[in-house]
Parts: structure tokens; sequence; C-alpha cells
């Protein structure tokens, strides 16, 4: 659902383009309207209060209980049941070891769909992004440790088509606002940006963009974006418990290929190159809202605001230019 849904929004806007004009390089890279986040504000409340007049129950006893036993269940099957701190333990090592994997996976799949995916930075970025990958699985940790306890929407049921799809789309629609308004405010931010997000974008170039980059942040300030905007779905709309994993597994996954130069959907690497622009994850509905949106094929190799040769006459512009 947010792959389909990120390729629809990006195949609808590029069908009917705005051909812009091109914009000279930003002297600054904190340059947005302050006002906006006001009307977030407004948006995230309005959210927060149909989630509670729509769907104020929360996990029941039951369904905590059946938390557990799924949280639970590697402890029982190594034989291995001495106390919830062992349970725990198990449970964020293997969390430490699927985001090993699945990245691993990833950048293998990148590398063979094109040869010619740089490796120069790899060990850089993934000395970084493995460092990360112990902090990340403790975070999740503790989310799961909420969802046990009652403190979020999971349920076990939501399993018809409708609702899945509904909640899948409130899910999306949660983490899309969340991580918007967090990353945006990264970059408005000079704190966040100086002590956090600068490091990531640090990485800029098409040599750097090679997957992994999604992994290759700060351990402190992008952390927490990362994971707070996987938790907001579930304090404040219901999902089903394995719905809900399936969709932060998609995700992750789609952050990964999204950081790759060699892909075609422009979306999220335009960020990394124009840097103003582009604060969506995956789904650009508020970038649209708030004119931070930017559909062409731009490249780091020619500076910011550089459209790729092939795009300039549908952008409206010569190739010599």
């Amino acid at each position: 659902l947010a792959g389909a849904s990120c390729f629809l929004l990006n195949l609808a806007v590029m069908g009917n383009p705005q051909a812009p004009t091109e914009k000279a390089k930003p002297a600054s890279n904190f340059r947005r309207k302050q006002s906006d986040y006001a009307v977030i504000a407004v948006l995230a409340a309005a959210l927060v209060l149909c989630g509670e007049h729509f769907f104020p129950t929360r996990s029941s006893p039951k369904e905590c209980a059946q938390f557990w036993d799924l949280i639970s269940m590697p402890s029982r099957i190594v034989g291995i049941v001495t106390s919830d701190f062992i349970n725990w333990s198990i449970y964020y090592l293997i969390g430490v070891a699927t985001l090993f994997g699945l990245t691993a996976a990833c950048w293998v799949g990148l590398v063979r769909a094109n040869s010619k995916t740089p490796r120069e930075f790899f060990w850089p970025q993934a000395k970084q992004a493995g460092s990360n990958f112990f902090l990340l699985s403790l975070v999740q940790v503790v989310w799961d440790w909420m969802v046990v306890h009652g403190y979020t929407k999971n349920t076990m049921d939501n399993l018809d088509l409708f609702s899945v799809l509904r909640d899948s789309l409130l899910w999306i629609l949660v983490f899309e606002l969340t991580w918007y308004t967090q990353h945006r405010a990264m970059h408005d931010n000079h704190f966040l940006w100086k002590h956090g997000h600068a490091y990531h974008h640090s990485w800029k170039k098409p040599e750097h963009m090679i997957g992994i980059t999604n992994f290759a942040f700060d351990h402190v300030i992008e952390l927490w974006v990362t994971m707070s905007s996987s938790l907001a779905p579930i304090l404040v709309f219901p999902i089903n418990f394995y719905v809900a994993k399936v969709m932060g597994l998609a995700y992750m996954v789609l952050a990964v290929i999204v950081h790759w130069d060699g892909l075609p959907m422009r979306y999220h690497i335009n960020h990394h190159y124009m840097v103003v622009k582009n604060y969506g994850s995956h789904v650009p509905i508020f970038d649209m809202m708030f004119g931070t949106y930017d559909w062409g094929s731009f490249t780091g190799a020619e500076g910011c605001y550089m459209p790729r040769p092939e795009t300039r006459p549908v952008l409206g512009l010569e190739k010599s230019e």
C-alpha cells in the first residue's frame, strides 16, 4: 500500500506537470514558513480527536496477552523462559539481526540491479548504520513493551479487507504527518540541523546514495524522528498487530531503496540534492499541501536545483542550459 500510494501520487503529478522555472541555489537551508507549523498542529489535533471519537478503545487485556505470547514465542521455542528480561533480550537481538539481514539483502539486491552502484562509501555508511541498528532495536523494544501493556490501539481483530485497507491508510497518514513535521523541523531549527540531521545530509552526491545511506544518521535526533513516526499511528488509530508490523517493515525496506540513486522515482533522492524540498517519507501528500514538493529528476552532480538533461525539456528548459 505504501509503495503503491507513493507510485500513484508521483505518477499523477508527473503526468500533469506544472512546468516550474529553474530556481537559484538558496542562500540558506532555513527558509520554510514557520506559520505552516500552526496548520500542522491543527491537522495533528484533528487526527487525534478523530481517533479518540471514532476509535476510543485501546488494546484489551486479552489482546495484550496475545501480543506477549507472540513476542515471547522465540524464547519458548529455544526453551529459555526464565524471566521477562530474558524474553525481551532475545526479542531485542532478533530485531538487531533482522535489521542487519534485511539491509544486507537490500544492498545485494541493489547491486545486482545495477552492478555500477558505487562501493567507495559503503563501509563508512555501514559502520554508522550498524551502530544505529542496536539503538533502533532498543527503541522498538520500548514501543512493543507499550503494546504489550495496552498503551496503544493495536488489535488482533480488524483483518477483514475493509479494515485492513482503512487502518493501513490511516497508519500511512499519521506516519507521514509525524515524519514530515519532524523532518522539516530538523531543517528549520538550527540546533536540530547542526547537532542531528546535518550528518545525514553530508551524504549528498550520487556516489553517496547507495541504499544503506538511509541508516547513516546521528544516534539521537534522527533516531527519535524515525522511531516516533512508527509509534504515533498505533497511538491514534487501531490496526491489526500483524498489519502494523508489515507496514513498518514495508516502510523500512522502501526507505533503503529510495536512498539509492539508481531508483527512477526521484522523490527522496531529490530531497538530498535539493535539501529544502520533499520532506515526506514515501507519500508526498504534505509536501503537496505545503508547497515543498518537487517531482522532477535532479542530480547532485550539477548542484542544487539542476534538472537532469533528459528532464529539462519537460520543465520548459533547454538541454543546453
